[in-house]
C-alpha cells in the first residue's frame, strides 16, 4: 500500500465501505506480479454478502473515484486495481500488470458435476500420457 493513499482510503471506508470491501478482496487476490483479477459479480455479491445492486454502486464508486479499471472480456471481467495505490512487485515491472490475473470461480457458478467432470478428464490425460510414453 502506498502512504499517500491512505488518507484517501479512509474517505472510501467512509463513503462506500462495500466499495472498500470489495477493493480489499480485489488487493488481497492480486498476484506477485500483476494488479488484475478476473471474477463474476455472482462471486463478489457471495464473498461480501452484498445485493447485485449494491456491489455494482460500490464498483461504480471504485472505477469513478479511480481504485479500479474494468476490462471486459467476453462475458467475464478483469478488475485493474490502481497501481500506484497498491503495487506487490518492483515498479520497474508495473507495465507487465494487464497481461497477466488471478481468476477467481465460485462452485455456485459450475454446472453441478463439475468436480466429476474435471477428475475423470485428469484421470484421461493421465492414462493418455502413459500410453503413449
Amino acid at each position: 500500500v502506498s502512504r499517500g493513499y491512505l488518507k484517501e482510503m479512509r474517505k472510501l471506508a467512509r463513503k462506500s465501505p462495500l466499495g472498500h470491501e470489495i477493493l480489499y478482496y480485489l488487493v488481497e487476490h492480486m498476484g506477485k506480479t500483476t494488479n488484475a483479477v478476473v471474477c463474476s459479480y455472482k462471486t463478489i455479491c457471495e464473498t461480501t454478502e452484498a445485493s447485485r445492486a449494491s456491489v455494482g454502486r460500490a464498483i461504480k464508486i471504485l472505477k469513478d473515484d479511480n481504485w479500479i479499471e474494468t476490462v471486459k472480456i467476453g462475458n467475464a471481467t478483469a478488475y485493474c486495481v490502481n497501481e500506484r495505490a497498491f503495487w506487490q512487485a518492483g515498479r520497474n515491472q508495473r507495465r507487465y500488470a494487464i497481461f497477466s490475473a488471478t481468476v477467481i470461480a465460485s462452485e455456485s457458478e459450475q454446472e453441478s458435476n463439475f468436480r466429476e467432470k474435471a477428475k475423470q478428464e485428469l484421470l484421461c490425460k493421465f492414462l493418455m500420457k502413459k500410453l503413449e510414453d
